[in-house]
């Protein structure tokens, strides 16, 4: 047993500052956390949130989830909701079963002379067809706004589909003075589903040209211009069979189809700029957009 010396030393004698000791605690600390952990006492492993189940696109050719897009399951569903959007339920084959923006009506409920600021109005919109006759289901696209054409002000109000041709809106009254309710339709529900299945399809509505450049015969340069497109995944391709040239874009991972070229090769693209502009509607479509 070693026992503490009565003597006086004449050593010197070192004293440890506050920040010193503060650093000598921490060190030792961690030395026996670490010796801990060789032991077996600390176990630390990587937490990893559970994956969702994918939702398929109408698009056969990808998918999304929730997870690809970094939200709960719960705010995907209520983005699954908010974008969904009612169909006719039948094959549209007549223009003048479209929704008329002329015999639609709109109609103000519990109409007063007078309101508070910061009061609400309800309107109920009424869908009808060129034929005068009530529609049966939702999905046309209409917007609703209060305004003063004086004050220059206005405010929208969401529009509520009820499915059946009716719509309704509550419209917030933010000013004194006088106000107006005007009612517009943006959209058919006929139009909306023609839009709905072009964004959803891979119909190439935008032309691409690819420029290809090569050694000709006598030292001489060849070029040569065709038509570029973008592949819409596995399903999807612009042309079919052994046609084109592909090419992926090493920043953006995309790939590109070109028709191939009569006489270079296909690694003789130099770049592709923009082309012409088709218009994917068909004769009865066009028609629809004009009512």
């Amino acid at each position: 047993m070693v026992t503490p010396s009565e003597k006086k030393s004449n050593a010197p004698v070192c004293r440890l500052r506050p920040c010193a000791l503060l650093q000598a605690c921490l060190i030792w600390t961690f030395f026996c956390l670490a010796l801990w952990a060789l032991n077996g006492g600390i176990h630390i492993k990587q937490f990893q949130p559970p994956r969702p189940k994918t939702v398929p696109r109408n698009n056969s050719s990808s998918i999304i989830s929730a997870f690809d897009m970094g939200i709960s399951d719960e705010e995907w569903e209520r983005l699954q909701k908010a974008i969904d959007w009612p169909i006719p339920d039948q094959e549209i084959t007549y223009l003048n079963q479209s929704t008329s923006p002329v015999h639609s009506t709109f109609s103000i409920v519990g109409l007063k002379e007078s309101y508070q600021v910061g009061e609400k109005i309800s309107v109920i919109i009424t869908a009808r067809d060129h034929n005068k006759d009530l529609k049966r289901y939702g999905g046309d696209f209409f917007k609703a706004k209060l305004f003063n054409a004086e004050l220059k002000a206005s405010v929208y109000g969401e529009v509520v589909d009820h499915h059946n041709g009716t719509y309704s809106v509550e419209l917030l009254l933010p000013w004194e003075g006088q106000a107006q309710v005007f009612v517009r339709l943006e959209h058919s529900s006929e139009v909306v589903q023609i839009l709905k299945k072009y964004m959803e399809s891979s119909f190439p509505r935008t032309h691409f040209n690819g420029y290809f450049e090569g050694p000709g015969p006598n030292k001489t340069r060849i070029s040569e211009i065709v038509e570029c497109n973008i592949k819409w995944g596995a399903d999807g391709n612009w042309r079919k069979g052994d046609c084109c040239c592909e090419h992926k874009d090493i920043k953006t991972g995309t790939v590109w189809q070109c028709e191939r070229p009569k006489k270079l090769s296909c690694d003789k693209l130099v770049r592709h700029a923009g082309g012409r502009l088709e218009n994917p509607l068909n004769p009865f479509e066009l028609q629809l957009f004009t009512q």
